[in-house]
């Protein structure tokens, strides 16, 4: 397999969050590995791996305006997720911050792309678990 998949993988599995932005993952492999890496090509190698990643972006697909400059920026930014094994971070987090991270996971696994109900009731799930954490953690200090 590719290094730089290799490299998100374990990422993804160690990440304190089920899903980042591209951005974000981006961020953290180009720190790890490979400077000269582009947005577009991680993309691309996430994407010729589904029994790995899923590439989810709500604002893909006919539903979508072209006319809408923010919707052009957000699809340059989708969510991935790795819908293979739980993951490292799991192992130190709180049975409840654990259920919420599987649960976003899992439910990554079988969204059909092409649904726009299916995507942004994802993306739905996504920003309040982001926004769940961070109440646990806040209580749990």
């Amino acid at each position: 397999m590719n290094l730089i998949v290799e490299c998100a993988e374990r990422i993804l599995l160690e990440h304190t969050h089920p899903a980042l932005r591209l951005n974000e993952l981006h961020e953290l492999v180009v720190e790890g590995l490979d400077r000269t890496l582009e947005r577009p090509l991680l993309r691309g190698l996430l994407e010729e791996h589904p029994e790995l990643f899923r590439v989810l972006d709500p604002w893909r697909g006919a539903w979508r305006s072209p006319t809408r400059p923010r919707a052009a920026l957000y699809s340059a930014d989708p969510w991935v997720v790795i819908v293979t094994h739980g993951g490292g971070a799991g192992r130190s987090e709180r049975p409840t911050a654990l259920r919420l991270r599987e649960s976003v996971r899992w439910l990554a696994r079988d969204i059909d792309t092409r649904s726009a109900y299916e995507v942004s009731r994802w993306y739905a799930i996504v920003l309040a678990e982001r926004q769940a954490r961070g109440v646990l953690q806040r209580t749990a200090a």
